[in-house]
């Protein structure tokens, strides 16, 4: 993520949805609100351990 409130390489979070331009919604686990932005962010899918 290109953004100084990122929450840095690693972090897990739970998707809270998709909105309208297709971004995805998280609830990251250090209690960030960021957006995953979709053609800009990268990230994936973990499965529970």
């Amino acid at each position: 993520m290109e953004d100084p409130q990122a929450p840095p390489v690693g972090t897990k979070g739970t998707v809270r949805g998709v909105d309208d331009i297709g971004s995805i919604m998280v609830a990251w686990d250090n209690g960030c609100g960021l957006s995953v932005a979709y053609g800009e962010d990268i990230c994936r899918r973990c499965d529970h351990d």
